[in-house]
């Protein structure tokens, strides 16, 4: 469900008004939230009509190894692979369409929002920019959400990865980048008054940056390796095949 704390990922560039939108205004937080009335209408909405707009972001960097053992297909060269490397990142294929070159329709992991489970769907887009391999999802789509809690809500995410340069002699490169994640949302009532709305949001993000980096470590550098020993007839296929 992507619960779980990510303390060290959370950037700290601006701090939160007191009260509303879950917060208790007890000291500086690490996001930007603002109430608002939902409706425009009434000089005093009821608590019905109440729902927070609120902005979190947050950043983290990345870093792992992986060995060459082939000199004629060194890592630079892999990153290259666009196509390859979305699939052995998102392998599950009932949850990737390929909509044009570089560009996929993805469905995320099933997130669980104070007890409403959902799994949005969202466009991604890979590309490799000498040498560097950028990664970003946007225009998320909630339509799975129930209707009273369906509400405007703008997801990014944004991710590089580049190859470090190293010493002819080593065999070892390294890989390093980042990840910065940001929401843009009308939390509805009555979870806009929930005390750990913060918290609960910070854990579905952190779950989100969180598998993507997993997924990366963890199948990079195996695919690489399998790349490499790929005959040239087979270097245009991809792991799924």
């Amino acid at each position: 469900s992507g619960v779980g704390r990510y303390p060290s990922m959370w950037a700290t560039r601006s701090q939160s008004r007191a009260g509303g939108c879950g917060v208790s205004g007890r000291g500086p937080t690490r996001f930007h939230v603002s109430s608002r009335p939902v409706g425009t209408n009434s000089r005093r909405p009821s608590p019905r009509q109440i729902a927070c707009e609120a902005f979190y972001s947050a950043k983290r960097d990345t870093e792992f190894t992986v060995v060459e053992l082939n000199s004629s297909r060194p890592v630079v060269a892999y990153l290259e692979q666009v196509e390859r490397i979305v699939q052995v990142t998102f392998p599950d294929e009932s949850r990737r369409k390929r909509l044009e070159d570089g560009v996929w329709e993805v469905t995320l992991l099933q997130q669980d929002f104070f007890g409403v489970k959902f799994s949005p769907s969202a466009r991604l887009r890979v590309w490799n920019d000498a040498g560097v391999l950028g990664i970003r999802v946007s225009d998320i789509d909630l339509s799975d959400l129930p209707d009273e809690i369906r509400v405007p809500a703008t997801l990014k995410v944004e991710g590089r990865l580049g190859h470090s340069k190293k010493a002819a002699s080593s065999k070892i490169a390294k890989l390093s980048g980042e990840v910065e994640i940001s929401l843009d949302v009308d939390v509805p009532f009555p979870y806009s008054s929930f005390p750990l709305l913060r918290e609960t949001v910070e854990a579905i993000l952190g779950g989100v940056i969180g598998r993507l980096e997993g997924s990366l470590k963890s199948s990079l550098p195996r695919d690489y390796a399998e790349w490499t020993r790929a005959k040239p007839k087979e270097l245009v296929t991809t792991a799924a095949d």
